[in-house]
């Protein structure tokens, strides 16, 4: 796989195989081998890759935290959000959602791949940028954040109680005006992204998005991938941000964005997978990455 450099940040590169990459997320001591893929490892020494994460200690005595904030539907971080965090703060709510984070383990784009994923945002500087699985908004904050003045986001996710979650937190934290958080699997939602893109451009057909996210059911990241090309949302200078590609892996990705095959020009960040499976004594963080690919 090709890769170009990246524009504002150190990079220290190493080279493997799609198949390699993969076995090493599984197995954390392994070296990754010279083959054909590049992977861009962003802050490499300070992160201390070769070896697994060590959870944190969490901040205030379990005990408590459990009986004061319980969690049984995803509805149960709001009023936590509420008392933790500042509203029109959305840093203040990026916080909260960590701290909850130690106490109930769950899926977000962490603070690692936040930060590499806020990098490639800042480069592009996009006007328009579509997110596809949104969960309870974590990612969608920290990106609406940095849009710059007339940017616009769409969000889409499936699952009705996150969707709803994810509103709330994008009012809390103001930033309910520059992003809209749709309630659909993304196969279903191509009509209404293309819209938006279309809406905010001003420029009507013809006109792609300039950044998509995709972190839902990785399953479908090919094949939704495929369906937004067709519909013209993904064109030429669209880039594409796929989250978990390394562990657990999405069917058939790598080997479409892969630079050698003529669509895009790809380069995969290296990061941790971002949930900790902290009730069991077993795991062992495992290697992963975004691919950051530009359609050609």
């Amino acid at each position: 796989m090709r890769t170009s450099a990246a524009a504002t940040t150190p990079v220290a590169a190493s080279q493997c195989s799609t198949s390699t990459a993969r076995e090493s997320a599984r197995q954390p001591s392994r070296a990754l081998r010279r083959r054909d893929f590049t992977l861009d490892v962003v802050g490499l020494a300070a992160f201390a890759f070769a070896g697994p994460r060590e959870s944190r200690a969490a901040p205030i005595d379990s005990g408590d935290f459990y009986a004061k904030w319980p969690y049984s539907k995803p509805s149960d971080i709001i009023p936590f959000v509420e008392a933790n965090a500042t509203r029109g703060d959305p840093a203040s709510v990026l916080k909260a959602y960590d701290l909850w984070r130690e106490y109930y383990p769950q899926y977000s784009l962490g603070n690692e791949k936040t930060a590499k994923y806020a990098e490639v945002l800042r480069a592009r500087d996009p006007m328009t940028v579509v997110e596809i699985g949104t969960f309870l908004g974590y990612s969608a904050i920290s990106t609406a954040s940095g849009l710059r003045d007339g940017g616009r986001m769409m969000c889409v996710e499936f699952e009705p109680r996150h969707a709803d979650v994810a509103r709330w937190a994008l009012d809390f934290a103001s930033l309910s005006d520059k992003v809209t958080v749709v309630t659909a699997a993304g196969s279903a939602a191509v009509g209404t992204v293309k819209d938006f893109v279309e809406g905010v451009s001003g420029q009507g057909a013809g006109v792609g998005v300039d950044v998509l996210f995709l972190d839902h059911a990785k399953e479908r990241y090919l094949p939704d991938l495929k369906l937004y090309e067709d519909a013209g949302v993904v064109v030429r200078g669209t880039t594409v941000v796929a989250d978990n590609v390394i562990y657990p892996g999405a069917p058939g990705w790598l080997e479409y964005v892969d630079s050698a095959a003529g669509r895009y020009d790809t380069r995969l960040i290296e990061a941790m997978f971002e949930y900790d499976q902290v009730w069991n004594e077993n795991w062992e963080s495992q290697k992963d990455a975004l691919s950051v690919s530009v359609k050609l």
